[in-house]
Formats: structure tokens, C-alpha cells, sequence
């Protein structure tokens, strides 16, 4: 498959994932009535919480359903790009300034600014300083994933199909190739090539941990949180390898 046709191709499974995984948190939300566990840490004393929720919920559901639809995708990634965004500056950004010695805050940080990186791609595009803004962001966060991996290195390797061999060293290989794969975005050099290495690891997160999870406990909203995060994540990353 030759450049030309590999890149659209790649923006339309990047679309499709992000749309399954907006529309699975948003549909979750709309469900409970809540926000998106950790990615979503509004704090109380906002009015009508529950309302507030209703709709979060209602801007991811229609985010997806216009990524879904070809004439209306740009808008769907521009609406998750910019209402995810928000949740990185006026949420997580201050959680990060709060503790910036606590990892984890950053690692939810990085989630979303990963998501919203990949859904402005494809709005955008790479082809100006805004895209190539929107790569080094997502490499960025590709760092804090690989970091995270090492410093919670024993939570990783138990998230690890029991039927793996040497689950620790696949939860420290996994973060070397996460921040590699980072790093790569970060200087320029050999970024396609990095960003499908994300994205085939991160997809492959979907396939052997959380998709048997949720199969395993079809009710569990953690687990289905996860799972739709983890979609959307791969899919971002397929946006970059676009």
C-alpha cells in the first residue's frame, strides 16, 4: 500500500475508533449520570452535578456520531478535539500544578491530551505548525505513558494476560517503547514508523487486556471506561500515523 492511499485509510480507522470509544464513554455518562471516572475529575460545588454530566455525555455521543459520518467527521474531531482539550487545561492541568510530584495526575493528563491531539489531527491535518504542534503533544504524552509504565511497573505487569510469559518485563518493555516511540515524535525523525508502533501496541492493549475484561464482566462501568478509553487512545495514535 503505497503512502498515498495508506494515509486516508488510516484517518478512516482512526475516525471509526474514536467514534466507537466517544460514543461508549458518552453513552456511559448519559447512563449514570456522571461524568468519565478519573479522565473527567470535575469537582463538586458546580450546580446540578448530574446535569452537568447529562451533558458531557450528550457532546461526546454527538462528537462520535458526526466522526461516523463522512461529510461531518472534521466537525466530530474538532468538537472532541476541542471539548477533550478542555478538560486538559481546565481540569487536569491544575490537578498536575496542585501535585506535580504525583505521576498518576500526569498520566491523566496525558490520556486526554493524547485523545484530544489525535482527534485536532484529524481535523487539521499535519501540514502546518498546528499539526505538527498537535504530534509533539502526543508525543509528550507517548513519554509520560512510557514513564508511568516503569514507575508502576508491578500495576502494568497485572493488567498482563496471565497466559503471557514475563509479564514485569512486558510492562517494562511496553513503557520503553512508549517513550521511544515519544521521543521519535518529539526530534522528527522517523515519526510514521513511531506513531504505528503506538498505535499497533496500543490496539493490541484493546484486543488482550480490555476487550477479555469487559467480556469477563460485560456490566462493570470501570471496565467498560477503560475499554473506551483505550480505543479512543489507539485511535488517536492511528490519527498521528495517518
Amino acid at each position: 500500500m503505497s503512502k498515498s492511499t495508506a494515509g486516508p485509510r488510516l484517518a478512516v480507522i482512526a475516525a471509526t475508533g474514536l467514534a466507537i470509544g466517544l460514543v461508549g464513554l458518552g453513552v456511559l455518562s448519559l447512563v449514570y449520570r456522571d461524568f468519565t471516572l478519573q479522565w473527567e475529575p470535575v469537582p463538586g460545588g458546580l450546580g446540578d452535578r448530574a446535569t452537568l454530566a447529562l451533558g458531557s455525555g450528550a457532546i461526546l455521543t454527538l462528537a462520535g456520531l458526526l466522526l461516523l459520518i463522512a461529510r461531518t467527521r472534521a466537525w466530530g474531531a474538532l468538537l472532541a478535539g476541542l471539548f477533550i482539550g478542555l478538560w486538559v487545561v481546565g481540569l487536569h492541568v491544575p490537578k498536575v500544578f496542585a501535585a506535580p510530584s504525583n505521576l498518576a495526575t500526569w498520566l491523566a493528563l496525558a490520556e486526554c491530551l493524547a485523545i484530544s491531539s489525535g482527534a485536532l489531527l484529524l481535523f487539521r491535518g499535519q501540514g502546518d505548525g498546528f499539526g505538527q504542534t498537535c504530534v509533539i503533544l502526543f508525543g509528550v504524552a507517548c513519554v509520560i505513558f512510557g514513564l508511568s509504565h516503569f514507575a508502576y511497573a508491578q500495576v502494568t505487569a497485572a493488567m498482563v494476560p496471565s497466559w503471557l510469559p514475563r509479564r514485569l518485563e512486558l510492562a517494562y518493555l511496553t513503557g520503553a517503547v512508549h517513550a521511544l516511540t515519544g521521543l521519535a515524535l518529539l526530534i522528527g525523525r522517523w515519526r510514521r514508523w513511531a506513531a504505528g508502533i503506538e498505535a499497533a501496541m496500543m490496539t493490541s492493549f484493546v484486543l488482550l487486556v480490555h476487550a477479555p475484561l469487559v467480556f469477563a464482566h460485560p456490566t462493570d462501568r470501570t471496565e467498560l471506561t477503560l475499554l473506551f478509553v483505550a480505543i479512543t487512545l489507539s485511535s488517536a495514535a492511528w490519527s498521528v500515523a495517518a
